[in-house]
């Protein structure tokens, strides 16, 4: 019989599911224009009994499904994974026992579990006939084979719903599908639990919890991300952005309401980029929708009057499930604990994916963001760089000040899968990014403390706009393959992007001297005529085809090699020069993993990215590309049935041919190379260790730790034997941790993020400075209480012992990192 609350539910979920297909249509139409079937078998210690634990596993293969909820639980699950090909599950919500998890997940497909004693269960076909139920639907009748055990963990790499900081499998190095143990690179993956538990509201807080990633904090400018003393490249779902997390206060600063996970790969990865800086890669992996009806809603309270409200929808669109959608929306503003300082931000992700055939999905998304501020630069030390006394909530700059960020990602795919367990992927995504500043303004000068004087308000600008605008393709065929009586894998595939690039502003060069004890930011007044204007406009163009095999030589040793051929371009569109251009450059890539055992692997690995240059030579000839080489060696495990993932690694990356002035050429404008010349002598060094342990060691403990040691040096050029990029401390550990108290509602978290001294310096002479940030510990804490089996209320404290410390941006503006904060998040599931 079904009960008037049954109606109702109902009722709210087609109700929510229309509002969800509507909307996402009207986005779509208004702004533009496979199953994987592995099982995850994490055993745990045995206990007597299991209690009752709360699951959010979103719907999928049930084979993906049953994986995410044995890591969950903690159990070994055992059985031939080709029996559950062509069942789907709508995953599992709710509170469960063990046996009552398996039962639910299971109803309606003909199978069944039994546990053998300890954590372990055994799938087998169900002696008699299940009526169909919402638990499981099966394709065909289907007959249980020789019961096997599965050791592979979740391929699709998802870790939405699995409750742990543990990593699934990952394309980002290579596009072979890959675990972090097979990938011969140090590769960092932050999970959605992790975000979720230190309160991350966006993918900068997800890259400051990787031990290997350093950020120079400009403020307003934004942050610059560095990995071994190199800047990195960025992608969202595989797939290259040319704006990157790393130009300025144009870059988009994404929202991680949108973000399954963020994986972090370190080391040059040119395989995939082309071009590009060898720090490494971050990958931005976006929420995906489910096979069934989901839903929630967060209110998130916190210091300077923060107010985030995060809704997300997702499910089928129609009643076969052959169409399925997810919307996500976010309003987040808040003031800061700088004066004036605001930021308003608006944002949207919405995704439908179809299922032409059996083997054809068609997916299309929209990601919207606005952000709307009164930004700062930081607070100003004295002219030797030490500091000057002054608040860290001072704001110095015009209070008039505005800056408005929008950017929008249109991306459409289509997936095939082919015969002889190959498939294809083709991708295509649209990308833009506008910036409109008012009432800009610097600082500059040397300030006397004693004074207050000595620091003047210059280069005012009275707009300036930018546009960055991206067209970017990734197609690619990948799957198996038989030579020499043993099966490999291959990926061939293009890639490439075409970028515009548009600035132009207005100016006013005068400066006005201040005094920093009487300064006003309300008082310097509207900028006066007769501005000057300034304008950029260029085009560059990155594309290159690739291809990477995973040689199986023994049963325990792999070969990973790889070729790619690049052409890049880069175009003044206004003078219409084009320099740099390259043609044909190629990238090699290899790779060798021996399994030492069945936990751990040792590995080696050579990568490498090509950076064109500017600067010419005193013939005129634009210098060769930089060239940055990547080696690393390291051990890899899989712990705890692959619930834990371990990694040590010992890397050294090379970048050459730097430009260095030639000094013995004069500097003169009927040069050849047009004024200043150089030549490709300079060459820096950066090597060093990585450790890292993250996952789940226990059912109720999740972890995730990382230590790094960096020393980075030039070994050629004038600047030999000096240290490379001093504003990077030698030393960084990183440590997350998430404990669920047995027998209760509640969890207890803290992270601690701790780093060596480190320093900036400028000038010379007499003018001469340095600023230092001495060793930093910062340390946050988190708990959470689930009121009802849908209810949760999260409570978050960053900088718990309220440190006061710099960024190592600059002499004029050092901004202060953030004090002390509590945020207060409540969360609802429907």
């Amino acid at each position: 019989m079904t009960t008037s609350s049954q109606r109702r539910s109902r009722h709210r979920e087609r109700f929510a599911l229309a509002l969800l297909h509507g909307a996402i249509r009207a986005t779509l139409v208004g702004g533009s224009a496979a199953g994987l079937a592995l099982a995850a078998p994490f055993a745990m210690a045995a206990e007597p009994a299991a209690a009752a634990k709360s699951y959010a596993i979103a719907a999928g293969p049930l084979s993906d499904v049953l994986a995410q909820y044995a890591a969950t639980a903690g159990v070994q699950l055992v059985f031939e994974q080709s029996t559950l090909a062509g069942l789907r599950s709508s995953g599992l919500q709710g509170s469960y026992g063990e046996a009552e998890g398996f039962a639910q997940l299971l109803r309606g497909s003909g199978f069944e579990v039994v546990r053998q004693g300890g954590a372990t269960y055994v799938l087998r076909k169900a002696p008699a006939a299940t009526p169909a139920a919402t638990g499981a639907t099966a394709a065909s009748d289907m007959t249980l084979n020789t019961v096997t055990v599965t050791a592979a963990a979740n391929r699709s790499g998802s870790t939405e719903g699995t409750d742990s900081y543990a990593a699934g499998h990952s394309s980002t190095s290579s596009k072979l599908n890959l675990s972090q143990r097979e990938t011969p690179q140090t590769l960092t993956v932050i999970s959605r639990k992790q975000m979720d538990d230190a309160g991350m509201t966006s993918v900068d807080d997800a890259l400051r919890a990787v031990s290997g990633v350093f950020a120079v904090d400009g403020g307003s400018i934004g942050a610059s991300y560095y990995s071994r003393g190199f800047s990195m490249q960025a992608q969202v779902d595989g797939m290259a952005t040319p704006s990157g997390i790393d130009s300025g206060n144009r870059s988009p600063k994404f929202d991680s309401a949108f973000v399954d996970r963020v994986e972090v790969l370190q080391g040059a990865a040119g395989l995939m980029a082309g071009a590009g800086s060898p720090g490494g890669t971050v990958n931005m992996v976006l929420k995906r929708p489910t096979d069934t009806f989901q839903a929630q809603g967060e209110v998130q309270l916190g210091s300077w009057k923060e107010r985030r409200l995060v809704g997300d929808v997702s499910g089928p669109l129609i009643d076969s499930g052959v169409i399925r959608g997810r919307l996500v929306a976010v309003a987040d503003n808040s003031e800061s604990f700088t004066d004036y300082v605001y930021r308003d931000r608006y944002a949207g992700y919405g995704i439908v994916e179809a299922d032409l055939s059996p083997t054809t999905t068609l997916s299309a998304s929209v990601q919207l963001q606005k952000d709307t501020s009164r930004g700062h630069f930081g607070v100003p030390l004295a002219a030797d760089g030490s500091d000057a006394g002054l608040s860290r909530s001072s704001f110095w700059g015009d209070a008039d000040h505005r800056s408005v960020r929008d950017y929008n990602i249109y991306t459409v795919g289509l997936s095939q899968q082919l015969a002889g367990a190959w498939s294809l992927k083709a991708n295509y995504s649209w990308q833009k990014t506008n910036n409109d500043i008012e009432n800009f303004s610097s600082l500059s000068g040397n300030l006397n403390p004693a004074t207050g004087d000595g620091l003047f308000i210059g280069s005012r600008q009275r707009n300036y706009t930018s546009v960055m605008e991206s067209n970017v393709v990734d197609v690619y065929a990948t799957g198996p393959f038989d030579f020499l009586g043993r099966k490999h894998e291959l990926t061939v595939g293009m890639n490439g992007t075409s970028f515009r690039d548009e600035n132009a502003g207005t100016g006013y060069s005068s400066t006005t001297p201040i005094n920093v004890y009487t300064f006003d930011p309300e008082g310097l007044g509207p900028i006066p005529d007769g501005l000057r204007a300034s304008t950029s406009k260029t085009k560059t163009s990155n594309m290159g085809v690739y291809g990477v095999a995973r040689w199986s030589l023994t049963d325990s040793l792999k070969l990973i090699t790889g070729t790619r051929i690049s052409n890049y371009e880069r175009k003044n569109t206004l003078t219409g020069v084009v320099a740099p251009k390259e043609k044909g450059v190629v990238t090699p890539y290899a790779g060798l993993v021996y399994d030492i055992n069945s936990q751990y692997s040792a590995y080696a690995s050579y990568s490498d990215i090509f950076n064109p240059q500017t600067n010419r030579s005193q013939d005129g000839n634009v210098l060769d590309p930089v060239v940055g080489a990547n080696y690393e060696v390291g051990i890899k495990g899989e712990l705890l049935n692959k619930r834990l993932n371990v990694s040590a690694a010992l890397f050294r990356l090379a970048q050459s041919n730097l430009a260095v002035l030639d000094s013995s050429v004069p500097n003169n404008p009927s040069n050849a190379c047009g004024g200043a010349c150089y030549t490709a002598a300079g060459k820096v060094v950066s090597q060093g260790i990585d450790l890292g342990v993250n996952g789940q060691v226990s059912r109720e403990l999740n972890l995730a730790a990382g230590y790094t040691y960096t020393s980075a040096e030039y070994v050629a050029g004038p600047q030999k034997d000096q240290r490379f990029r001093t504003e990077q401390p030698r030393h960084s550990m990183r440590l997350a941790a998430n404990y669920q108290l047995p027998g209760t509602q509640w969890s207890l978290g803290g992270n601690v993020a701790a780093t060596s001294k480190a320093y900036k310096n400028g000038g010379s002479g007499a003018n001469a400075w340095t600023i230092e940030q001495g060793a930093l510990v910062l340390v946050g804490l988190n708990a959470r209480y689930r009121i009802t089996p849908k209810t949760q209320l999260n409570l978050v404290i960053s900088n718990l012992t309220d440190r006061s410390y710099r960024h190592l941006y600059g002499r004029e503006y050092a901004p202060f990192g953030e004090p002390r904060k509590f945020s207060a998040n409540l969360r609802h599931d429907f």
